[in-house]
């Protein structure tokens, strides 16, 4: 099982708990600071939106547990 991360650095993976970092999607920014969350198994899961502290682009981050084979 693999998980995959859009707007967000995955920083550390314990089954469906992550630890992660805010990357900005549009210029790259990453913040300093981890978050974590519970990614549902075989579901989708999105995380409080934030704001690019460098270019202002708002985004959400969402985080998809999926089966590599599949």
């Amino acid at each position: 099982m693999a998980i995959e991360m859009i707007g967000g650095v995955i920083v550390n993976e314990r089954g469906t708990v992550v630890t992660f970092r805010q990357k900005c999607e549009n210029c790259g920014y990453v913040f300093d600071f981890n978050k974590t969350t519970i990614v549902p198994a075989y579901a989708s899961r999105k995380v409080r939106p934030f704001t690019c502290p460098e270019c202002g682009n708002r985004q959400e981050v969402v985080a998809r547990h999926y089966r590599e084979d599949g």
